[in-house]
């Protein structure tokens, strides 16, 4: 037993004495003091118990704690799939839970039906404020309830909802269809050029080509725009349409846009032409269906963002997926300054956010950086580029799932490091099959040239072990003056799981998050974004990193809280401070003056 985030409690005989049904009950104060202990730590609590839900909850808004469970299941149900079903609404893992109950019969019974989980019976109780698993962490504002609480109320309003349409239905999403591209032409020229996840024709062109096909008469070439009831997504899409083949030439969108089904009313309202589609995407098309849910409206008018003085600035690194979680926090009193895995010239994605990337920005000379960028097409110039070390920020919130998915590759010559590929997918490939591959994903510049190169310079050294990362951290720790929010990853076996990458990525997944956890537990001002909190088979979205939209939503939210809690910690520790030394002024002070009586009596003496 490592580390208990909820505790799920049988009321009768457990939580109180007798039998609430029958005699009546007594109540245990220590059980309710626990719970508000447990509770000041960070860790909820739940009930699964056989009784009438309405009597039982009765009873507990006389003893005063209702109000401290989450999803509570009081029923006549069989109990383990009562705390199964606790346990996937709380979006945790059996092994982060300990069920309580004085029946053996139930304990047995959870257990099957919730393998991993954690059973004691009530004389364990007296242990758990002690035991090093129910350590926790501060949280006397109740936050993490108070998220819970959030989470149980959008769980009773899904149950009206039949599935994830209904959701969507829900979110009010409005769509603006540009015409006039010549004032927004360098945002469209970046969705080109960036956008990898929903590009769907994977043409790069430069800024004057880009001017040259808008005054082309034989396209039709028109942006998207986005909102919802959560916040403005900004201009999101762009397509340029051949007429007279009815062929779209670009046919694109950002990712921050992904899964509201943006892509596929455009493809819809466009009749559904004829389209090429080059690598791999996130979101297939289909030639049926225009998503009802999204209403076209007049262009309307951005919101400004709140960057006065007053707003907490924090930089957000990782990969271009979490442009989906900026966009939560684009209606908060945040400003958010953002580093992703962009996409470079040559079609390929940027490996930017890898910690051997980010500290080699500042290790290596320009000479070096410069001859690695006309080295490796996956590179490019923004490479190094990082403001993580500035420190012009107030919080950093970094994702390492970079570092939990890429392969390394190490100079013969050098202690240089470079990031590439994932799984060993290419060291386990012949010259033909790499070429073959970056041909179908149309990268640029990855031919046999290339090939030779990186395999007579660079050896295989497989993804950053557990111990490297947690060097390359305690670097970024040193170097990094303020807090750090580190997000970590998912501990899902995907519905691809059987292939070999998706197979391996959880085990991998819960190596590195016991990793993360154990350097963040030892240094301060250190936090993590747990991402397993949130997330379930369901909410997988392609693979074991991309995650459906109302998770990063969540995941929003979780940032939103911490970082306040980070401000209110901030804020208590400069009031500790001012005191300490406005109490050592005056001890110094006092110290003074009784030294000069000491002076003054010893001086009479003579």
């Amino acid at each position: 037993m490592e580390s208990i985030k909820l505790v799920i409690w049988d009321l009768d005989e457990t939580f109180w004495k007798g039998t609430l049904s029958e005699e009546g009950i007594i109540s245990i104060d220590e059980n309710i003091q626990l719970i508000k202990d447990l509770s000041s730590r960070g860790i909820i609590n739940s009930i699964a118990s056989k009784n009438d839900f309405e009597t039982a909850k009765a009873k507990l808004l006389e003893l005063g704690i209702w109000d401290y469970f989450i999803f509570p299941q009081i029923n006549w149900n069989p109990k383990g799939k009562n705390v199964k079903e606790i346990i996937s609404s709380a979006q945790l893992r059996p092994a982060n839970v300990l069920f309580l109950d004085d029946n053996h019969l139930n304990l047995a019974e959870v257990e099957f039906y919730n393998p991993g989980i954690f059973t004691k019976e009530p004389d364990f109780i007296p242990e758990i404020s002690r035991h090093k698993a129910f350590i926790g962490k501060d949280d006397t504002a109740l936050t993490r309830l108070q998220q819970y609480k959030i989470l149980e109320e959008k769980e009773k309003e899904k149950e009206h909802f039949s599935d994830n349409i209904h959701f969507l239905e829900s979110s009010d999403i409005h769509l603006a269809i540009i015409e006039n591209l010549e004032p927004i032409i360098d945002r469209i020229h970046e969705l080109i050029n960036r956008t990898n996840q929903i590009n769907y024709t994977k043409k790069r062109i430069d800024k004057n080509e880009l001017v040259a096909l808008l005054k082309n008469t034989d396209y039709e070439c028109k942006a998207t725009k986005v909102k919802d009831r959560f916040g403005e997504y900004g201009i999101v899409g762009f397509y340029a349409l051949y007429k007279t083949k009815n062929q779209l030439e670009h046919f694109l969108f950002s990712c921050r846009s992904m899964n509201i089904g943006v892509e596929q009313y455009m493809y819809a309202k466009l009749n559904f032409p004829a389209i090429k589609r080059v690598g791999d995407v996130t979101v297939e098309l289909n030639s049926k269906d225009q998503p009802h849910w999204i209403k076209e409206a007049n262009d309307w008018t951005e919101d400004h963002q709140n960057t006065d003085s007053s707003s907490t600035r924090i930089l957000l690194k990782g990969a271009c997926d979490l442009r989906q979680m900026a966009h939560y926090l684009s209606y908060k009193d945040l400003e958010v300054k953002t580093e992703y895995n962009d996409v470079n010239q040559n079609n390929h994605p940027i490996p930017k956010a890898h910690t051997e990337i980010l500290l080699q920005s500042e290790r290596l000379d320009e000479e070096n950086k410069s001859e690695l960028i006309a080295s490796f097409p996956f590179l490019d110039q923004q490479v190094f580029d990082t403001e993580v070390f500035s420190n012009n920020y107030d919080i950093l919130v970094y994702s390492l799932l970079v570092d939990y998915t890429m392969d390394l590759y190490q100079s013969k010559s050098s202690e240089i490091k470079i990031p590439y590929e994932s799984y060993s997918d290419f060291v386990n490939e012949s010259k033909a099959e790499f070429v073959t591959r970056c041909k179908k994903h149309e990268f640029q510049n990855m031919n046999e040239a290339f090939y030779d190169f990186f395999t007579s310079e660079y050896d295989f050294i497989g993804q950053i072990t557990e111990d490297n990362l947690i060097k390359n951290l305690e670097i970024i720790r040193k170097k990094v003056k303020k807090p750090i929010i580190f997000i970590n990853g998912a501990e899902i076996d995907t519905p691809a799981a059987n292939k070999s990458e998706y197979g391996k990525a959880r085990i991998r997944h819960e190596k590195m998050n016991k990793a993360l956890e154990q350097f963040c537990n030892s240094h301060i001002d250190t936090y993590i974004l747990d991402v397993r909190e949130f997330i379930t088979k369901a909410d997988i979205n392609h693979s074991i990193r991309h995650y459906k939209r109302s998770v990063y939503e969540h995941m929003a939210s979780a940032l939103i809280s911490k970082i306040e809690n980070i401000k209110e910690q901030k804020l208590e520790r400069n009031e500790l401070e001012y005191h300490f030394k406005r109490s050592l002024k005056i001890f110094r002070s006092s110290l003074k003056e009784f030294a000069k009586n000491i002076l003054l009596r010893a001086s009479s003496l003579f």
